[in-house]
This record gives structure tokens, C-alpha cells and sequence, in this order.
């Protein structure tokens, strides 16, 4: 194009535009061109009037239009004919429209508004650039490329060119784009920035919708920040243009706009360095709007703080520091901020002009008007840091002003150089007094410097001490202790005389920081001026401290610490918290107790001294545990020798606290062992901490033997014996090959307690350094065997019951158990190796013989040690290693073979939990295990009486297989079982085989054996099968079924394994017993319906028992009855489930089992229809019933149990279906069905259209089924008076679903060839019929054999001439058009001659 034709387009008038000349097309936001010019004004006037009034609803202020641009002139008015001032005003409207239909321009209503202005007002050519103002927020829609379509902009000189490549691809406009063409074109940039403007103008009339700005102040920021940040360089130019907007969005109060525009300040400021004269402009701007929006002065302050980090700084005047000292809470906002960003830029600002503000004001007004800046600077230097050598140059600006004459300069300013100069920056202080000293020569000067050093000892902590030549402070943290203790002396004085210029804090520190001190002298003058303050302290503070100096005190290394020890306990114990607050004097009790032990005869030496005065003091009278002791360590020096008084003051001691244990409240019985245990096993090298370990454990022991405890025995004994077994271990890893001497041996001495002549001798030992290794293995096995001989067991557990299930035992049953199982472990291990074994037999016997006497009792509890490692629940909270259960089997079996054989009988017998126990650790995946096992059943295979003989007798014949391979007892159960039936043996053999079994599978069913038990039992009969089976676990069901529906959260996880394991003997072999068994039937229906997961990691029964209906399993289902009853079952769960698995399942499970159809049919009958009424008024009166009782299922049309959804459901089974029997069994059933679907009533169903596609669907795959070839069908087959073709054709006339008409004309090509003489009349002339989808009707003539067959009539015979012509006229015209539609190439040829005919007709 020519510069002229350029010049001559642009100066071209909207009104000449040639797309308003031609009518064929037509500009429209929701049409497409072509549509849109078939639409009438009126029809464009309505639309535009209908989205106005929805907006009018969403916002009122679109009712100002309703007169102007939505009036019925306006459907008149053509803008080309109109005057200048008629074209301006008119604009003027459409623009203040388009800015305010720009936040809805996504609503369906703005873009009804749209439609209209572009059909009567032509915007798109008239307005562009308002419409793209409205439109450009929403750039990165496929609404707004819609809009930039309607655009002329192919033009290369026109503004909006840009825009023009998406155009005809119609993606949208990249938000990349915008931003570069943004700092490209700066008049784009000015066109967004003018745009923003004036909608904010706009909007900001009506406060209460600055909302609906959100969207354009966001485009707006991110668009504008953005192309200043891609911007290579910021020109002066860009700076220009941005700062009338920058100044307009400072002054304005729409928190958006001015957010907005803050950050346009900090992204220029951070690229571009300005002037000074510019930074004071903004900085005058920002402070003095600051508050306008409250809720942004924290986003001004960082604004600020970041432009003077990026710009010069300096000569910017008191003006914006005036403001921002009025700006509220401006410290706290400058704390908010420093926690996360630098703010030093905006202090550097701020705080000289602080200090010359307040040191420079005058005397008469100074201390009123500065109140507020001296607050600011306080809490400026106590809470925000100076960085960045801030409080370097802060203390120049000071020194500045050290010279001022003014008096009142020293009172404002006192308190703030405190701060500075104590608090935070010293070093700082330091430099500055040291220059300024350096240049003070005036004496007014160095007078008014003196009195600032003095503020500095103004504290009394700095006061100088006459003794010690330097401060309290220094002197209390001297290196001398002497000076320290003179310190602490001068400290009382302070307390006792209540001196003023003491902090009570600092006393606090000072006082408890020595009685940390190593220097018992030290400690002691801090005791005493603790008991001077001691009531201005928090007791609870008191006490730890004093508590701390008993652990850091050793009186064996220096007896001296007594006094101090001596005094720490008089003021502890008139602490009166000690009396109100239990858990401070159970502290204070357990931590002095080994101080209460005695360790030394020796009256005169300190450890007697320290157990004398606390046992004197009023500690014991306060806790219940020390109550007596007194009287009884009095009673002991008084009655026994000095050289036995050790032994004897101990034995006292344990009596008297184990007798005070268990007679006080038993509430706090648990928490007070375990107070006593936390103090036996703290680790110490002392003597005192030895000793008291195991006077602890002999208080404990003492416990559990003391038979008048009854509530939480149990609890406390397991306390006991865990502290027990930790020291017995301890002991082992640091034993020496040293014995115990014999006259300490546990089976020779018969006290109860641990003898005082060992507990002499130990302690010694210990005295004199020497090892005591031997003795305190002696000391422990004592506590051991007083612990077995004092256990009880409780009076809930029966030893008589012939299994000790741990399942059902109640809790102090299993606490039993868990001792007995903890006592045999650690007696075990140590009989089998070190220097104690023998010891440790010796108390094996006696755990034999005090808890284990009766052989049977001892068999049940080996039983335990046996099978207890497979159990899943741990109910007695005790893991059996598979080390322990070898070590029971080996010991079980010496036992065995010591037994006589009667006593072997009646460990074989049925009650005896022996022979399972053994049988189940077979199956062990340790081959030691296996091995120790058949050890134990070979020396019961003697006993040819017993039942389980012939089972001994095979398996002593795989023994090597068995050790081998942990899943071979399976196998040997399997082959030993299933030769009852294939081998010929005597008739008693078989007898004992199956007795054998039997008793086996009620271990399974009884309820008395654990769930572990029967679950491992079970994997051993995993290979047997058989009604016989089935059979005897079915109680075992039911029960476990019942928990199922009733506790399932009382399911063990051993008893959801043998639930499903039970669940697995539905199969083949077992499934004739549902015919002959109604329980078997019910159980396995009921287990159906089990579809809780009990357990995240094991499946839902349900899906098990589903696994179980396999092909061979519904085959050998033999009865009918109890086939169909499964299906049902089946179908009414694929109904009500939810779980995807559980309807996956059921579908896998009905396409692998053969089903007749006449079970199908029988799931899909229909209830009876209501009769037909015959007069209108009955007609009538039933439907007003029905309107008065639409609930009466009397009057439904189909009975209220029976289910659409059931039939589709199955309809979608049947449609992947390959194994049915007989499927023209279906055929009547889908055709009743079909009927149904077709009624008035039906149509009021959800997926009707759905149902009947279905059901044309199965009827197709029946066809194909009985005739693949498309051949005819034999009679006695399927009779053709069933194939009911009428309905059919009916459900293409009724239907409006192309893919109905497809699957109906399917089956009617596939019935041709079945039945070619009964389909072709009801097609065509059975009525007046329109197919909506000819090309339906091609394909089903087309899957014919031929046109012809398809479109022969059934004719009456004879038929009369005329009925001739007249039938087959038509049949002629269809053969015609099937063959110029197989013939023909031009596609509309076919479409004419149906157009023909069907007018003719």
C-alpha cells in the first residue's frame, strides 16, 4: 500500500468501514458472523436489555445507562447521521459503560451488554480503544481474542497492530507480550497508566466499589512493575510519564491503587538513581499521606526505607521526618519491620534529626512538645538493633551536643544514654567518650562530662567495696574466694538494711549464681544471705538450688561440706511450699533419701552426721514414705553393736519404707515406685549412690512380697522386675570370672531378705576401694529370689483351664503371664553360660517349683513359650524371640523324655495344648525351631494309643523334608489326610486318622485356644479341603462373623487372618455342603456382606469370600435354588456397594462363572402392572389420590422394592457375558422390560435412554449368539412371535438419542436375517415414522443379507391387487434408494429422493 493509500485509510470515517455495507456477515461477540446476520435488531435489543437488568441486579450503578445507551430510541439512532456534540456525548457514555462493565466482562450479562453496543453502536470501530481498555485485564482469555477478532487491525501503522497475530489463531495474548510492547511503547504504557486513572476516578465516587477494581489495579502493577523490571534501562522519559500517575496514586485513598503504587516506586527506585529534589518529593508524598490508609502505612515505611537505601540520602530536609513522627505507632511498625528486613536506611533518616530535635529545642517548651520524639528515640535504641555501624555514628551526634549550657539537657536525655550506655552498646560509648574526652579543655565542658560518667555508677552493683578496692559486681565474681565471701557479706548488709539502688533481680542472680560455687565457705555465706531474702524469692526456686547443692556435695571426699549440708536442710525445711505442693517434696524426699542411708558406723563421720540430722529434721514427718524412721534408726543405734549397726539400720530401713509403700494411699503408690526406681538407676561412682540402689531394690522386692497389697500389685511388681532385669544385664556385660563364695549362694541361705551380712560386707568393700563385683551379683540374685518365692498369683487365673489363652485372660492374668514369661528368660540366659550358672539353675528350679510345680501346669506354660512368638496382638506385652522358644523347646524336651508314658498319654490326649503347640512350630520359618520340635513329637511317637500315633508316625518319616522346608508339613498333612480316601487301610487306622483331624479342626472352632493358635493351625491344613472340613470350622465362623457386625473394633488381627483363612475352604470340594447345610449358606452370604476393612493392610472379607465364587466353586453348587440365591446376593451387592474393588470383583466374578439365563430372567422380573382403569372418572379419581398420596405404593406403577438401577446394573453384567446357557431364555424378559422402559411413567426415571440402549444391546448379542452367520433361526430355538419387532420400532419414534435409533435399527438388521419375513412391515408401514438420523437406517438395511429381504413385507396371503400396490410402492422407492446409495458417488442424492418421498407422503 502507497503512503497516500495509508494516509487516505486513516483519515477514512468509522461509517465507511465496507463490513457495514454487507449484510451476508455480520460483527458479533456471541455469534459466529454468519448467524448473527439472520438475528434481528429487536432480537439484539433484547439480549442487550436482558444482561443489562442481570447487571443492575449484581451492581446498582449500570441503572444510569438503562436511559441512555438500553433505551427504545436507541434502537433508532445511527451514530453516522449524528451531530458532532450527539457523537461525542455518546462516547463519552459508552466509555464511562465499558469502565464499568470492565470487572464483569467474564459474566454472561456483561457480554450480553457488549453484543448490543457492537450490533446498534458498531464499537469495534467507533470505540477501540475503550473496548480494549475494558477488555485488556482479561488478555490471557479466549474471551478477549474473541474481541480483538472484531477488530480492523490488519493496518501495520495501526496502534493495535501489535495484537494482530492472534488474531487468526485466536490463542490468547501472552502476558509477555504486554510487558515488553509495555517499556517498547511508551504510549502504551501512558494508555494503561490513563486508563487506571480514570477508573479510579470513576469508582472512587462510590466508595463501596472499590472492589471491582481489584482486577485492573493487579493487571495494572504487574504489568507496569514488570516492564521497568525487563527494562534494559529506565529513561528519563519513562520516569516522566510515570510520575503524574505515581503522584495521583499517592494521593488517592483506594488501598489498591496506592499499594500499586508503591511498588512501582520501589521497582523505578532500584533500577534508576534520581535526583535528590525527586527523592525529597516522594519522601514528602509518602510521609504525608502515610496514614490515609491505616492498613498500609506498614507497606509506606518499607516503601520509604527501600528508596533510601537505593538513593543519596543526604539534604532531604525535617519535612518528612516532621510527618512521619505524627504518623501513629511509628516505632512499633519499625520493630515490626526490622524483625524481618534491614530498616538502617530509614534510621540513618531518622534518628539524627531525633536527637537534634530534642537537644536543640528551647528551654520553655522543650520537655511538653519533645515528649513524643524522646519516646521514639527510647524505644528506638531499647528495641531495634543498630547495624551497619549505626551506633558508632548515633554517639558523634551526642558528643555534639555535650557542650550545651542548657540544664534541662541532662534530665530528658538521662534515661536514653543509660540505655546506650550499659545496655546494648558499649564499644560504641566507649570510643566516643574517649574522643570526646580527648578534646574537652573547656572546664564547663568537662563538669557537664563528669556528670555523664557518673550515671554510670548510679547502679549500686557498681558501687566500690572498702575491702576488695573494686566493685560488687566484680567482687561477687572475683577469682579469691575470700573477696567473693566478703562480697556476699556486704550483700546481707544490703537485705538486712533494705539499701535503695539494689535490684531485687540482681540480688537474686547474684546470691544463687554462688550457691553454685565449688568453695564451700562460698556456698555458706550465700546460704546465709538466702535466709535473709528468702521470702522476696520464689520458693520453688529455693528449693532446686538448695537441692543442687547436695548432688554437687561429697562428704567422702571432704567432710567439711556437713555444715553446709546442715544449713541448706534448716532453710529447706521451712520452705512452707513443701507442705502445699506434693511433687516438690516428693522431689526434695528422693533426691536427699541416699543421704538417709547409713554407709558409715563411724558416729563421728560426716555421711552419719548428714543421715542423723535429716532423719531429726521434720523431712520425715512431712512425707508418708519416711514416716517412722526416726524412731527406727534410734532404735537401731540404741539395740545393735557398732560393728552390726550397718547391716541392722538398713534392714530398718527397707521394712519400714516397703511397709510405709504399700500401707499409704494407693493412689500414689505407681508414681512413687517410680520415683524410687528413677533414683536407683542414676549412674555414680559414690558409695552412698551404690548402697542406695540396692536398698531401693529391696524396698521394691518387699513390695511384691507383702501379701495385704491388692490394687495395682501387678503394675508395681512389673515396675519391679524391669528394674531387676536391667541390673541383672548390666551386671553380665561387666562380669568377671570371680564365683560367688558359697556361703552367699542363694540356694543355701533361706532368709527373705538379702542377708546384712553380705550388705556389710559389700558396702566395705566399697569403702575401702575394693571390687565388690562378686557381692553385688550375690546382693541381686537375693532380690531375684525373694521376688519369685513373694510373686502370687492372682486369684482371676485358673491353672486347671487347659489352655492359658492370653486373648481372653483378664489384665492382671497377662501381667502374671509376662512375669512368668520375663522371669524365664532371664533365667535361661543365665544358666546357660558365666560364673553364675549354677546360681541360676537354682532359681529355675525354684520358679518350677514355686509357680510351675504340677507337670501339666508346667507343659501349658511351655505351651506359651512355644506358640506366644506367632501372635500378632501381643496381649501380654512380651516378645519371645525365636532364641527363647528354641531354648523352650530343648528344655521341653528333657522334660519329655523324663515323663513316664502315662504321663505322656495325657499330654497327648485332645485337652492338652502340647501335641498342637508342636505341631504348629513345624511350620516355624526357623529351621532350629523345626528341628527342636520334631525332637519333642519323637519322643511322644511311643504311644500307639493315642489318636495322634499314625500322625507322629508320618511325620518321624519326613523329619530331613521338614527341617528342610518350612512349608512341607503342609504338604504332609495334605497327603497323610487325603489317603482316607484313596488308600484301603484297616478300618481303625482310618478311625484314628479321622479323630486326628477332628480334634484339630476344633482346636480351630473352640473359642478356649487362641486366635494364633487356629491361625497357624490353619496354614498347616492349608491343602485339606472337604465338606468334612468346612463343616467343623462353621462355628468358628458364625462366632467370628458375629464380632465382625457387632465389635468389629474388637478384632484382633490374628482373628482377621483366620477369618479369611476360614473363608478359603469355600471352594469345589466343599461347595456341595451349601446345598445340604442352610448355616454354611447363611455364613457365606453373611461373609458377602462383610465389607468393613478392619485393617489398612488386609483386605475386606468381602472381597475374599467374593474370590471364593469361582467357576469349579458355582458348578459344583449343584442346586438351583442355592445358585440363585448367590446371584441375588451378588446383584443387591453390586447395587448398594461403594467400593470400586468390591464392583470390580463382582464383575470378574459373574464373567467367570456359567449361568443359565433363566436365572437371569428370574433376577429380572418384573412386579405385575396396575390394572387399567376404564371410565374417565376413575381415571380421574386416580390421579387425585396419587396428588394427595404420592407416597401410597398401592397406586405406583410398580411396587416399591423393585429397582431400575438394579436392571441396568445387570443389563451392564450381561452385555461382557460369554458363558450363558440358553440365552433365548432372556429374550420374553428384555422384551417385558422394553415395554416397561416405554411407558409415560417409566420416562420420569433417570438413564431410561441409557436402560433401553441396553437392553436393544443384549438383544443384539443374543441374536449373535444363536445365529453368528446371520442365518435363520429355528422355531423350537427361538419362536419369532417372542421377538416382539413392533417395540423396537417403537423405541425409535418415541426416542430422541441418535445412539438409541443405532442400536434399535442394529437389532432390526440382525432380526432380518433371523426372522426375514416379521420385520420389514413394522419398519415401514406400521406407522408413519421419521427417522431423525437416516443414516441409521442405511446401516441396518446395509447388515442385511440384502435390501431386498430386509424390505419385504409381511403380506396378508392372499393378498387383494390394490393391498399389492400399495404395500409394495414403497418397499419399491426404499430398494431404490438403497441402491443409488450403494451406487451412486454424489452424496446428496440419497437425501433428495428421502426429501421426496416423504413429502409425497
Amino acid at each position: 500500500m502507497t503512503s497516500l493509500a495509508e494516509q487516505l485509510k486513516r483519515l477514512a470515517l468509522p461509517q465507511n468501514d465496507p463490513s457495514l455495507l454487507d449484510r451476508s456477515e455480520v460483527a458479533s461477540l456471541l455469534f459466529n458472523c454468519k448467524e448473527a446476520a439472520t438475528i434481528d435488531r429487536d432480537t439484539f435489543f433484547a439480549i442487550g436489555c436482558t444482561g443489562l437488568e442481570e447487571l443492575m441486579g449484581i451492581d446498582p450503578s449500570f441503572e444510569e445507562f438503562q436511559s441512555s445507551l438500553f433505551s427504545s430510541t436507541s434502537k433508532g439512532l445511527e451514530r453516522s447521521v449524528q451531530t458532532k456534540a450527539v457523537n461525542q456525548q455518546l462516547n463519552k457514555n459508552i466509555s464511562l459503560f465499558l469502565i464499568h462493565l470492565s470487572p464483569y466482562f467474564m459474566l454472561k450479562p456483561a457480554q450480553k451488554c457488549l453484543e448490543w453496543l457492537i450490533h446498534r453502536f458498531h464499537i469495534h470501530l467507533y470505540n477501540q480503544d475503550s473496548l480494549i481498555g475494558c477488555v485488556l485485564p482479561y488478555h490471557e482469555t479466549n474471551l478477549f481474542v474473541r474481541v480483538i477478532q472484531l477488530l480492523d487491525i490488519k493496518s501495520p501503522t495501526h496502534k493495535w497492530h501489535w495484537m494482530d497475530p492472534i488474531r487468526k489463531p485466536g490463542v490468547p495474548l501472552a502476558r509477555g507480550t504486554v510487558i515488553t510492547h509495555c517499556y517498547k511503547d511508551l504510549d502504551f504504557m501512558d494508555f494503561i497508566c490513563r486508563l487506571v486513572a480514570k477508573s479510579v476516578k470513576v469508582f472512587s465516587e462510590c466508595p463501596s466499589n472499590s472492589a471491582q477494581l481489584r482486577v485492573l489495579l493487579v493487571f495494572y502493577a504487574s504489568t507496569i512493575v514488570s516492564a521497568l523490571g525487563a527494562a534494559e534501562k529506565i529513561t528519563d522519559t519513562m520516569v516522566s510519564l510515570l510520575l503524574p500517575y505515581i503522584q495521583k496514586g499517592l494521593k488517592s485513598s483506594v488501598q489498591d491503587y496506592r499499594a500499586a503504587t508503591y511498588m512501582i516506586i520501589c521497582q523505578m527506585t532500584v533500577k534508576v538513581t534520581v535526583e535528590t529534589s525527586l527523592v525529597h518529593s516522594l519522601m514528602v508524598q509518602i510521609s504525608k499521606t502515610l496514614f490515609k490508609v491505616p492498613s498500609l502505612i506498614r507497606d509506606g515505611l518499607a516503601c520509604l526505607n527501600l528508596l533510601l537505601q537505593t538513593q543519596k540520602g543526604d539534604k532531604l530536609g525535617k519535612k518528612p521526618f516532621n510527618y512521619l513522627c505524627k504518623t501513629p505507632e511509628l516505632v512499633t511498625l519499625l520493630q515490626g519491620l526490622s524483625a524481618g528486613y534491614d530498616v538502617s536506611p530509614l534510621l540513618r533518616y531518622l534518628l539524627p534529626h531525633l536527637v537534634h530535635t530534642i537537644v536543640k529545642s528551647d528551654t520553655e517548651s522543650g520537655e511538653t512538645e519533645n515528649d513524643i520524639y524522646i519516646k521514639h528515640l527510647q524505644v528506638i535504641l531499647e528495641s531495634i538493633p543498630l547495624e551497619k555501624d549505626l551506633d558508632c555514628l548515633l554517639f558523634p551526634w551526642f558528643s555534639l551536643h555535650f557542650s550545651c549550657k542548657y540544664t534541662f539537657f541532662y534530665k530528658p536525655l538521662q534515661k536514653i544514654l543509660m540505655v546506650l550506655s550499659f545496655g546494648r552498646y558499649p564499644k560504641a560509648l566507649d570510643s566516643v567518650l574517649e574522643k570526646h574526652l580527648e578534646d574537652c579543655t573547656d572546664e564547663a565542658d568537662q563538669n557537664l562530662f563528669h556528670q555523664f560518667i557518673s550515671l554510670s555508677l548510679s547502679c549500686g552493683k557498681y558501687e566500690f567495696l572498702e575491702d576488695s578496692d573494686t566493685s560488687l559486681l566484680l567482687s561477687l565474681n572475683h577469682p579469691q574466694p575470700a573477696v567473693r565471701v566478703l562480697a556476699l557479706q556486704h550483700l546481707k548488709d544490703v537485705i538486712e538494711t533494705s539499701k535503695e539502688g539494689f535490684d531485687q533481680a540482681f540480688i537474686e542472680e547474684a546470691i544463687f549464681g554462688r550457691l553454685k560455687d565449688d568453695n564451700r565457705d562460698v556456698v555458706m555465706s550465700a546460704l546465709s544471705s538466702l535466709e535473709s531474702f528468702r521470702k522476696q524469692v520464689n520458693p520453688e526456686v529455693i528449693v532446686s538450688s538448695l537441692l543442687n547443692i547436695f548432688q554437687k556435695a561429697d562428704l567422702s571426699k571432704d567432710g567439711k561440706w556437713y555444715k553446709v549440708l546442715e544449713q541448706a536442710v534448716k532453710i529447706l525445711v521451712k520452705e512452707e511450699i513443701l507442705k502445699e505442693k506434693k511433687e516438690l517434696l516428693d522431689e526434695a524426699v528422693m533426691q536427699l533419701l541416699p543421704f538417709m542411708i547409713i554407709t558409715n558406723a563411724n558416729s563421728k563421720s560426716s555421711d552419719w552426721k548428714m543421715a542423723v540430722c535429716l532423719s531429726e529434721s521434720d523431712l520425715c514427718s512431712l512425707h508418708p514414705l519416711l514416716k517412722g524412721w526416726p524412731e527406727a534408726l534410734e532404735e537401731a543405734v540404741k539395740s545393735t553393736k557398732s560393728a552390726e549397726l550397718v547391716g541392722v539400720a538398713n534392714e530398718k530401713m527397707i521394712l519400714l519404707l516397703s511397709g510405709n509403700l504399700t500401707s499409704g494411699d494407693p493412689s500414689l503408690l505407681l508414681q512413687m515406685v517410680d520415683d524410687l526406681i528413677l533414683v536407683a538407676e542414676t549412674e555414680s561412682d559414690s558409695v552412698r549412690q551404690k548402697v542406695t540402689t540396692h536398698i531401693i531394690g529391696s524396698v521394691l522386692v518387699q513390695c511384691c512380697c507383702n501379701t495385704q497389697m491388692k490394687e495395682n500389685y501387678f503394675p508395681v511388681a512389673i515396675r519391679v522386675f524391669r528394674f531387676l532385669d536391667k541390673k541383672i544385664k548390666n551386671l553380665r556385660t561387666c562380669e568377671s570370672a570371680e564365683e560367688t563364695p558359697l556361703n552367699w549362694s542363694v540356694e543355701t541361705v533361706e532368709e527373705t531378705l538379702v542377708p546384712k551380712d553380705l550388705l556389710s560386707a559389700y558396702i566395705e568393700k566399697l569403702n575401702s576401694d575394693e571390687t565388690a563385683q562378686a557381692e553385688e551379683s550375690a546382693m541381686v540374685l537375693f532380690l531375684l529370689k525373694d521376688f519369685i518365692n513373694g510373686l502370687k498369683p492372682p486369684l482371676s487365673f485358673s491353672k486347671e483351664e487347659s489352655w492359658w489363652n492370653p486373648e481372653s485372660l483378664n489384665q492382671d492374668s497377662q501381667d502374671y503371664l509376662h512375669l512368668l514369661l520375663g522371669l524365664f528368660d532371664l533365667l535361661v540366659s543365665g544358666a546357660s553360660e558365666g560364673s553364675n550358672a549354677l546360681q541360676y539353675r537354682a532359681l529355675m528350679n525354684l520358679l518350677f517349683k514355686v509357680h510351675l510345680k504340677d507337670s501339666e501346669v508346667l507343659f501349658k506354660f511351655l505351651s506359651i513359650l512355644w506358640t506366644y512368638g506367632y501372635n500378632l496382638s501381643n496381649h501380654l506385652n512380651y516378645e519371645v524371640s525365636a532364641m527363647l522358644q528354641t531354648q523352650a523347646l530343648y528344655i521341653g524336651y528333657a522334660l519329655l523324655e523324663s515323663q513316664t508314658n502315662q504321663k505322656k498319654k495325657q499330654l497327648l490326649s485332645p485337652s492338652s495344648p502340647v501335641m498342637v503347640s508342636l505341631l504348629i512350630n513345624l511350620g516355624s520359618p526357623v529351621s532350629e525351631v523345626r528341628r527342636a520340635a520334631l525332637n519333642c513329637l519323637h519322643s511322644l511317637r511311643g504311644i500307639k494309643e493315642s489318636l495322634f500315633h499314625p500322625v507322629l508316625q508320618h511325620l518321624e518319616q519326613k523329619t530331613e523334608e521338614i527341617i528342610s522346608d518350612p512349608t512341607y508339613v503342609a504338604q504332609i498333612m495334605e497327603t497323610l489326610f487325603e489317603e482316607l480316601e484313596t488308600q484301603p487301610k484297616q478300618k481303625s487306622q482310618k478311625k484314628k486318622l479321622l479323630e486326628a483331624l477332628e480334634n484339630i479342626l476344633d482346636c480351630v472352632q473352640n473359642p478356649v485356644f487362641p486366635s494364633y493358635i487356629a491361625r497357624n493351625l490353619m496354614k498347616i491344613l492349608h491343602e485339606i479341603h472337604g465338606e468334612m472340613v468346612l463343616s467343623h470350622l462353621l462355628p468358628a465362623l458364625d462366632r467370628l462373623l458375629e464380632k465382625v457386625f457387632n465389635k468389629p473394633e474388637a478384632m484382633l488381627k490374628d482373628e482377621v487372618i483366620l477369618l479369611h483363612l476360614i473363608l478359603g475352604k469355600f471352594n469345589e470340594y466343599s461347595a456341595t455342603l451349601l446345598c445340604k447345610n442352610q448355616q454354611s449358606l447363611d455364613l457365606f452370604i453373611k461373609s458377602l456382606h462383610a465389607a468393613k476393612k478392619i485393617y489398612e493392610e488386609i483386605p475386606p472379607f468381602q472381597i475374599t469370600a467374593l474370590g471364593q465364587i469361582t467357576k469349579p466353586f458355582f458348578a459344583a453348587v449343584s442346586d438351583g435354588m442355592v445358585q440363585q440365591k448367590l446371584l441375588n446376593v451378588l446383584f443387591d451387592l453390586l447395587l448398594d456397594c461403594k467400593n470400586p474393588l468390591c464392583a470390580q470383583t463382582i464383575s470378574s466374578v459373574f464373567k467367570g462363572v456359567s449361568v443359565c439365563a433363566e436365572q437371569i430372567v428370574r433376577e429380572l422380573e418384573l412386579p405385575e402392572k396396575t390394572k387399567s382403569l376404564a371410565t374417565v372418572q376413575q381415571t380421574r379419581r386416580q390421579k387425585m389420590q396419587q396428588q394427595r398420596k404420592p407416597q401410597d405404593a398401592e397406586l405406583a406403577p410398580e411396587t416399591s422394592h423393585f429397582s431400575w438401577q438394579r436392571v441396568m446394573l445387570i443389563l451392564e453384567l450381561l452385555q461382557h457375558k460369554k458363558k450363558l446357557r440358553r440365552p433365548q431364555a432372556l429374550v420374553p424378559a428384555l422384551f417385558n422390560l422394553l415395554s416397561r422402559c416405554l411407558e409415560p411413567m417409566a420416562s420420569e426415571e433417570e438413564n431410561m435412554e441409557y436402560t433401553k440402549q441396553l437392553i436393544l444391546s443384549c438383544l443384539l448379542n443374543i441374536c449373535q449368539k444363536l445365529s453368528s452367520d446371520g442365518s435363520k433361526v429355528p422355531a423350537d430355538i427361538l419362536d419369532k412371535e417372542k421377538f416382539n419387532v413392533e417395540l423396537i420400532v417403537q423405541c425409535i419414534r418415541i426416542s430422541k438419542m441418535p445412539q438409541t435409533h443405532h442400536h434399535a435399527l442394529l437389532l432390526l438388521g440382525a432380526v432380518a436375517g433371523m426372522f426375514p419375513v416379521s420385520n420389514t412391515w413394522n419398519l415401514c408401514f406400521g406407522s408413519s415414522l421419521w427417522f431423525p438420523n437416516i443414516g441409521h437406517l442405511w446401516l441396518a438395511v446395509e447388515r442385511s443379507r440384502n435390501g431386498s429381504s430386509f424390505l419385504t413385507p409381511a403380506l396378508p396371503h392372499p393378498p387383494t391387487a390394490l393391498m399389492l400396490v400399495t404395500a409394495l410402492m414403497p418397499c419399491f422407492f426404499f430398494l431404490l434408494l438403497f441402491y443409488i446409495k450403494r451406487e451412486s458417488t454424489w452424496p446428496g442424492s440419497t437425501c433428495i429422493l428421502t426429501r421426496f418421498y416423504l413429502v409425497q407422503h
